[in-house]
């Protein structure tokens, strides 16, 4: 009996498993996430809550990975990759991995990750549950002639993190939107996407556990009006820093009808399980002027930097080690009652 408890005690209680480009092996062979990565951040909230945590890369070699996996029999693998050899489309591929190995870990299974990359199919469930979303259309089989009243907003299929949106990815006429689309076949995110813009208020919506508990919105404040403000998140207003100063770009808690709040909280619950989402998600969401919600994706594996949203802010009025270990837990939960 001492020999079991000796060698259980000897197990790995998580393993971060991260994509191989965001750090290095150090001279004792241990991975190191890159300093000021989201890696690096989560792991040190790992490490402040479990005796025993190792970084495990995800190698194109799966085997090399499979065989660290094994050899840790870690109690949860904290799941923190986004792609094989650069290709987001395959995320779901590591956690059919991690099934095989029947490995307890966090974040969406492969029904998740799949449906809710493939935005056309994910729009359509939504839309059944009764929640509007903006219309799509197939630009292979309908001439720009033929699409609704512009704009029109232009993004890749497989995209994520705003890959490739900016501001021109919001067309006004036929000729703009023939150029997108020409640029937007060219980036390798699958095929383009063209649906209707819906104006309105840009809103995030975090999840956290299995139930799920839906937290306040946050809302996209551009404090700074005039010509050239950006009207949508594009990839630009989440990274440059200068210019989010310049447009006074921030995140506050939206302010919003108690009727809305619960057409949120409804409408969110709905999504998540219909996408077959787990233990932490983020829904986007438009408002429009006459308070119409408007489902524009959902990300199964949102950023869990620590200042995503602003200063400590990644789940609104969650503290960041709190949010961490409870992302663990809903996990464990979900895992031991298989």
């Amino acid at each position: 009996m001492k020999s079991k408890t000796r060698h259980d005690a000897a197990r790995c209680d998580v393993a971060l498993l991260v994509d191989i480009e965001t750090g290095r092996r150090d001279a004792r062979n241990r991975f190191v996430p890159d300093r000021g990565s989201v890696e690096a951040q989560v792991l040190r909230a790992l490490a402040s809550q479990h005796r025993r945590v190792s970084v495990v890369p995800f190698d194109a070699v799966a085997s090399q990975t499979l065989d660290e996996l094994r050899a840790l029999r870690p109690r949860t693998v904290f799941n923190l990759t986004e792609w094989i050899d650069g290709e987001r489309s395959r995320d779901h591929e590591i956690t059919r991995l991690l099934d095989g190995l029947g490995l307890c870990y966090t974040g969406s299974g492969a029904a998740g990750l799949t449906l809710a990359r493939d935005k056309v199919r994910a729009k359509k469930i939504v839309a059944a549950l009764g929640v509007a979303a903006p219309r799509g259309y197939n630009v292979r089989a309908a001439a720009p002639s033929r699409y609704p009243p512009y704009p029109l907003f232009i993004k890749p299929r497989d995209g994520d993190g705003s890959d490739a949106i900016g501001a021109a990815a919001l067309v006004r006429n036929a000729a703009q939107l023939r150029e997108r689309l020409r640029i937007t076949r060219g980036l390798n995110l699958g095929p383009p996407l063209c649906e209707e813009y819906v104006e309105g208020r840009d809103l995030f919506v975090a999840l956290l556990g299995n139930k799920p508990d839906v937290l306040h919105p946050l809302e996209l404040v551009v404090g700074q009006a005039g010509r050239g403000a950006p009207r949508f998140a594009t990839g630009r207003l989440k990274h440059d820093e200068a210019y989010k100063r310049r447009w006074k770009v921030s995140y506050r808690k939206a302010q919003l009808p108690a009727a809305v709040l619960r057409e949120i909280n409804d409408a969110s619950r709905r999504i998540f399980h219909a996408l077959k989402l787990r233990d932490y998600a983020r829904i986007d969401y438009r408002l429009t002027p006459d308070n119409r919600l408007v489902f524009i994706e959902a990300n199964p594996n949102p950023d869990l930097g620590r200042h995503t949203f602003g200063r400590e802010r990644c789940f609104v009025d969650v503290a960041y080690p709190e949010l961490i270990r409870r992302i663990v837990a809903a996990a464990r939960r979900r895992y031991s009652g298989r």
